[in-house]
């Protein structure tokens, strides 16, 4: 299998960090993206920790008024 590129491992913790305070985000796309990492030969946490990066980095837009 093919390692997550990037922009995969962005929109994982995008989905993931849209969860926030009311759980409304996504953690299956996060989940999906381990198991194809691990499938690849890559290292489980390291993976996961890219994931949780991208989620801490992602910016929410602005509610519009």
């Amino acid at each position: 299998m093919p390692q997550p590129t990037p922009e995969q491992i962005q929109e994982a913790g995008r989905q993931l960090q849209r969860g926030g305070f009311l759980g409304r985000g996504s953690k299956k796309k996060a989940d999906q993206v381990i198991e194809e990492a691990v499938a690849a030969g890559m290292d489980r946490q390291a993976v996961a920790m890219a994931i949780l990066g991208a989620a801490a980095d992602h910016e929410p837009r602005r509610w519009a008024r």
